[in-house]
């Protein structure tokens, strides 16, 4: 487990190192950024996955239209940024800063996930399902908004 870590860590800091090589031989920052988006898609994807208990016969209500609504929104509004509005056509940019902000999107829309399945989870703690929502949405603008 300790090597699992060590390697997820090393993962997580070795982009900020990179800068003065890419900085000499730059990205194609629009590969990095179709990237990065394909795999916000599939966290998108696995958020979808985590909310399709609320749209049962049984359990279908204005609380899983909210719940879908609240997901399509934050996928619009991540797209809007990052296939509409950014320049994909950069130049000398080591996209580090591209690398990392994603990081607070994927850690945010993780722990939206997992607020949404512990809403109705009568084990789980109201207060910790609205800390993870809370949080998760604040990870996810911080993202958006660094960029």
């Amino acid at each position: 487990m300790g090597i699992a870590f060590a390697g997820i860590i090393i993962s997580w800091i070795a982009p900020g190192f990179t800068g003065k090589y890419t900085k000499h031989h730059p990205i194609i920052f629009s590969h990095l950024l179709e990237r990065l988006t394909a795999l916000i898609i599939v966290m998108f994807g696995e958020t979808i996955v985590g909310i399709a208990d609320y749209f049962t016969a049984t359990s279908f209500s204005i609380q899983s239209i909210l719940i879908f609504t609240t997901v399509a929104a934050l996928f619009f509004t991540y797209i809007v940024e990052f296939d509409h509005l950014i320049n994909e056509h950069q130049r000398h940019e080591t996209g580090n800063l591209m690398i990392y902000l994603h990081y607070f999107i994927l850690f945010g829309l993780s722990l939206i996930t997992v607020a949404m399945k512990f809403i109705d989870d009568a084990e789980a703690h109201p207060r910790f399902a609205v800390t993870c929502m809370y949080l998760g949405f604040a990870l996810f603008y911080i993202g958006l908004t660094i960029r």
